[in-house]
């Protein structure tokens, strides 16, 4: 699933080849896909987007004044731009054809099809938009905001960082990479860490992201990309190989349906 840096990048190439073009016609092929009944997405013929913005794990393309495409990717939703003719397959959801020939559209390949679209006249409209904590980039996100968010949580490390309404956007995969970074045993409490353990936890979030989002960035260039990048990172998905800091071989915890990637000697020490 795509996550704040995927996004964060996806954002930007979408903004530079999708605005300001005219949209010639705008339509589901996938039924439920859209979620809302008004305003109808086909009210996009003659018009063009002015802004993508993103909101947590949600993209916004807006139209002004007031319709927003919100967009949840889900598990394997992806954007694609296809010239005129380009066969439409079965896994297109939604398609939105430009006066020039070109269209972009929302696919997801596989049998598994959750990718969600809004068509609203405000982005709060859509409860996960509204209810998103805040933005780990943005100057609100302090220690001190994520002493407060963790205060009386009885929760693991992880299970903050992945609250969509505590902070925004970030999933299992940067969660894993956040707490290595910040040498934090998988299994501690929030309530147990300490002031200094706060800080290299805020520290590592904003650095992981930001680097994340730059290396992302320089691999893509303005091309649309189709998977998730992932491979530069420290932990995730690497069970049984050496921890790039000790050497130690990088273990897995499942729960679940989800996997935690750490490694035991650099994020040594369970808590409680």
């Amino acid at each position: 699933m795509p996550e704040l840096p995927d996004l964060e990048v996806l954002k930007e190439v979408l903004a530079s080849r999708i605005l300001g073009r005219e949209i010639d016609s705008a339509r589901a092929l996938r039924p439920g896909i859209v979620k809302t009944a008004s305003p109808m997405i086909n009210s996009l013929s003659g018009r063009a987007f002015s802004s993508v913005s993103r909101r947590g794990k949600y993209l916004i393309l807006t139209v002004e004044p007031r319709f927003h495409l919100v967009v949840h990717l889900m598990v394997a939703g992806r954007f694609v731009l296809c010239r005129g003719g380009t066969k439409i397959t079965k896994a297109t959801g939604l398609q939105i054809a430009f006066a020039d020939g070109e269209d972009l559209r929302l696919i997801e390949n596989g049998p598994i099809k959750l990718a969600k679209v809004h068509a609203v006249e405000d982005p709060l409209d859509v409860e996960g938009v509204a209810s998103a904590g805040v933005e780990p980039l943005s100057p609100d996100f302090t220690v001190q905001l994520l002493k407060d968010l963790g205060r009386g949580r009885r929760c693991h490390v992880k299970k903050l960082l992945t609250d969509q309404r505590a902070i925004a956007g970030i999933g299992s995969a940067y969660a894993d990479e956040i707490m290595f970074a910040s040498h934090l045993s998988p299994v501690r409490y929030v309530s147990t860490l300490s002031d200094d353990e706060f800080v290299r936890l805020h520290d590592a979030t904003i650095s992981v992201l930001s680097e994340a989002i730059e290396e992302i960035r320089n691999r893509i260039g303005d091309s649309l990309f189709t998977d998730d990048i992932r491979d530069f990172l420290a932990v995730y998905k690497r069970t049984g190989e050496p921890c790039p800091i000790c050497g130690a071989k990088i273990a897995e915890i499942r729960y679940a349906n989800t996997r935690t990637y750490y490694c035991p000697v650099c994020q040594g020490g369970e808590g409680k």
